[in-house]
């Protein structure tokens, strides 16, 4: 294999995983607002029962 640098084996890289606990965490910040819209969503499914199918 021709490269332009030696490699130097797998390891993690720390600076890239704090990039993307920050990245994970500014997604979950901005779909917190949703989240009451989804409850709202989980408990009227819970109390129609739509989407089930029938038990016979």
């Amino acid at each position: 294999m021709d490269t332009v640098s030696k490699m130097r084996g797998l390891h993690p890289n720390g600076e890239m995983a704090i990039i993307g606990y920050v990245i994970g965490a500014l997604i979950a910040l901005a779909m917190l607002p949703l989240l009451p819209f989804f409850l709202l969503y989980l408990l009227a499914d819970w109390l129609t029962g739509v989407g089930r199918d029938p038990e016979y």
